[in-house]
């Protein structure tokens, strides 16, 4: 008999907490659109310019709100389709073979994301906070970055042990640099109902961002002056993602090795660097004003930072070595 065991449910008012969705809730919506334009500078190298687009509209976005009324001691969460998203980049690509066995190619994006929301959750307090006035740049938004990559495949002597020897290398280097991920300043506030949400906090006019500090992550640490405490309302005055983050340069490199067994089967050792120079790149300051210093500089690498994926695997960490080997029929 489970029945003992079974959590008592009320389908009437109070609610401890409930999920809901709008009435009117559709299916969101994505266009892209592109053009291209390649140009054949001679034989062995070619240009490229690009643009991409892309626009979401209907998106999905929860809002929180805490004891928004008697029949919830808690919270309500509802999801509407008031998120929109919209993406332009152009994009510039120049290949070129510079010999027979040594290729390059370089790479250069500018772009810029914007969105009311780059996750599918918002919380609130007991105020809404607006769609409108968050629109701006995302989340994740990169506004310029540049990648270039060299491919050498090494020549073979012709006959005996050394050319056994020195038969199928292949080296290959990766360049990456970019600008960093916005970010914005946040108060953390609890509701009378235990709830909780992280808001904006005002803007102290003729203050900048960034102060340097030598002994900080990075170099530069949040201005603490910068930021205050909104003396009334959920939302302070600042904008959301208005604080330029830490930008990201590193270099990977590659050496592999092939192993012709038969004439469909082959076999390739490699061992891959990344960020071959071990060059240090930060995640974003937390932010949370006004809880200390630790919250105001970087304490983490890039890659810890980014989510997602193992940090093992992101880009921005601290050089790594990874050995492969793979057969391919």
């Amino acid at each position: 008999n489970v029945g003992p065991y079974l959590p008592s449910t009320s389908t009437g008012p109070p609610y401890p907490g409930a999920y809901g969705f709008s009435p009117n809730l559709v299916l969101p919506l994505s266009y892209e659109w592109n053009v291209a334009l390649e140009k054949s500078l001679s034989t062995d190298q070619a240009l490229s310019i690009t643009y991409v687009g892309q626009a979401g509209r209907k998106l999905l976005r929860d809002v929180g709100y805490f004891q928004p009324n008697s029949n919830f001691q808690s919270y309500f969460y509802l999801t509407e389709n008031n998120a929109r998203s919209n993406y332009s980049a152009a994009e510039l690509q120049y290949r070129r073979t510079l010999t027979t066995r040594l290729k390059a190619l370089a790479s250069y994006t500018w772009s810029h994301s914007l969105d009311n929301s780059s996750s599918d959750v918002v919380s609130g307090t007991n105020t809404v906070i607006s769609a409108a006035k968050d629109y701006a740049s995302s989340d994740f938004d990169v506004r310029q970055s540049l990648s270039g990559s060299l491919i050498y495949e090494a020549p073979s002597l012709r006959s005996g042990l050394l050319g056994l020897a020195t038969r199928g290398w292949s080296f290959d280097t990766v360049v990456v640099a970019r600008s960093g991920f916005p970010f914005n300043g946040s108060i953390f506030v609890e509701s009378p109902a235990q709830g909780y949400a992280y808001i904006r906090p005002d803007i102290v006019p003729g203050q900048p961002f960034w102060i340097r500090d030598p002994l900080a992550p990075g170099g530069k640490i949040l201005n603490s002056a910068a930021f205050g405490v909104p003396p009334v309302g959920p939302q302070g005055s600042e904008g959301r993602n208005d604080i330029p983050g830490f930008s990201l340069a590193q270099v990977d490199f590659s050496i592999a090795r092939k192993f012709s067994l038969t004439d469909r089967l082959d076999l390739q050792l490699r061992c891959d660097a990344f960020n071959i120079f071990n060059h240090p790149n930060f995640a974003n300051p937390q932010a949370i004003i006004p809880y200390g210093v630790s919250q105001l500089q970087s304490t983490s690498m890039l890659n810890q930072g980014l989510g997602g994926l193992n940090p093992l695997f992101q880009e921005g960490g601290p050089r790594s070595l990874q050995l492969s080997l793979r057969l391919s029929f």
